[in-house]
């Protein structure tokens, strides 16, 4: 299963101009879901389903944290270690969030094999896809792993 977040307009207004749904809304939206996921428990419930989220997760790596500390406290009955467990079991793509910092952050958190290239191509240019595709070519040094982001993670997630 694909989960990318929607483009709804948020309760506050853009911050600016430059800054619209598709930057500042659709990666909440993201994380917003797959944290719903965890939390209810359906992630657990499911587990041989297969989820891949948008935007190496938008927030969600980063967030993830919080969610397992502070919904535990909230009253969610799995642990923080739990949470973070269940987080870790979804896959990130790479499309327009490629970034040396962000891909060092990902290795820190899920196994190598759940990340996977993604473009957005044709919703975006050209130009973007090869700006965020370099970035991936030159943080993986190593050319098993940057063969498993490009492809063979994919592979291995579709074909068993």
């Amino acid at each position: 299963m694909f989960l990318h977040g929607a483009q709804v307009p948020s309760s506050t207004p853009y911050p600016h101009d430059c800054l619209g749904v598709p930057i500042t809304e659709a990666p909440n939206e993201t994380f917003k879901a797959a944290a719903h996921l965890v939390v209810t428990g359906h992630r657990r419930q499911f587990p041989d389903i297969k989820i891949i989220l948008a935007h190496l997760g938008g927030t969600a790596p980063f967030l993830a944290p919080r969610v397992a500390v502070l919904s535990n406290f909230m009253g969610c009955t799995l642990t923080p270690e739990e949470i973070l467990e269940d987080f870790k079991t979804f896959y990130y793509e790479t499309a327009l969030s490629a970034y040396e910092s962000n891909l060092h952050a990902m290795e820190k958190f899920v196994a190598h094999d759940h990340i996977l290239f993604g473009s957005d191509f044709p919703a975006v240019s050209k130009a973007m896809v090869e700006w965020f595709t370099t970035n991936v070519q030159n943080h993986y040094t190593d050319e098993d792993k940057l063969q498993g982001v490009m492809r063979d993670n994919a592979v291995k997630l579709f074909l068993g």
